[in-house]
């Protein structure tokens, strides 16, 4: 089997080269072909060469990944991002639909986000589809960090056939589903997602979103009563009456200063 080209961005040489020592260990399907200490420096490497995946770190003095990432069009490759801290950088990337890896790197980690990466690279019937769609994603997670330094306001949903963005003031409320999500929108749509209740609950943290219970999590703004009467309930805009669980009443007392 051909093997992904890749080239490993960072400002740190030991980070450089561990990525690579665990690449070369762990993902034999991958060939580092360049790695570079700079997003200028990377541009140049990547204007001189075909690569497949972008092992990209965000935290670079001068210029960000994500800078570096807006300053290319036409992205052909699959771009993984490491990063070692900023909370809401991880939280718009989860919202985004990309893959991300935490330093210190685990090595399942490493392989999972790698595997995505090959069956995308690999599947030449989807591959424009699919790579157009996360091209669009990373444009949005750009957008993101550059106009709400502390705010998500879109979901990349991930379907059967592609992604679906939706902006967040759209969604009514996520309900759990066994390890999916259905997320009922304001318009009444509704969309069965692969992802469980707690993922969308780390990314909308502070979000305008509160967890009313372990099968619910709702937006705030879409919210328009609570009754106590005989335990605890929430009425929504659209009329639909949700249960907030006995553990979660306090939390959202508090939430809402009652």
């Amino acid at each position: 089997m051909k093997k992904l080209k890749a080239l490993i961005v960072d400002d740190e040489k030991l980070n450089r080269d561990i990525l690579e020592i665990l690449i070369s260990k762990h993902c034999p399907e991958v060939e580092v072909i360049a790695k570079s200490n700079s997003a200028d420096d990377a541009r140049l490497k990547i204007a001189s060469n075909t690569i497949d995946i972008l092992f990209l770190d965000i935290a670079m003095p001068n210029e960000t990944g994500f800078e570096l990432l807006e300053s290319i069009p036409n992205r052909q490759f699959s771009v993984i991002f490491i990063t070692a801290y900023n909370q809401f950088a991880i939280k718009a990337i989860k919202a985004n639909a990309l893959d991300y890896i935490l330093k210190p790197i685990d090595p399942e980690e490493l392989k999972m986000a790698v595997d995505k990466a090959v069956l995308i690279q690999g599947s030449k019937s989807i591959t424009s589809t699919i790579e157009n769609t996360l091209n669009d994603n990373i444009d949005n997670l750009i957008g993101e960090i550059n106009k709400n330094p502390n705010q998500i306001t879109s979901l990349s949903l991930p379907l059967k056939n592609g992604y679906k963005i939706v902006k967040i003031v759209e969604v009514n409320y996520f309900e759990a589903s066994s390890n999916y999500s259905i997320i009922h929108m304001v318009n009444r749509e509704e969309l069965i997602i692969s992802k469980s209740l707690k993922e969308f609950n780390e990314i909308l943290d502070d979000n305008g979103f509160i967890r009313i219970h372990k099968s619910y999590l709702v937006n705030r703004d879409q919210i328009s009563t609570y009754n106590r009467n005989d335990g605890m309930s929430i009425e929504l805009n659209n009329g639909i009456t949700l249960p907030v669980s006995r553990r979660r009443q306090s939390i959202f007392l508090d939430d809402f200063n009652l």
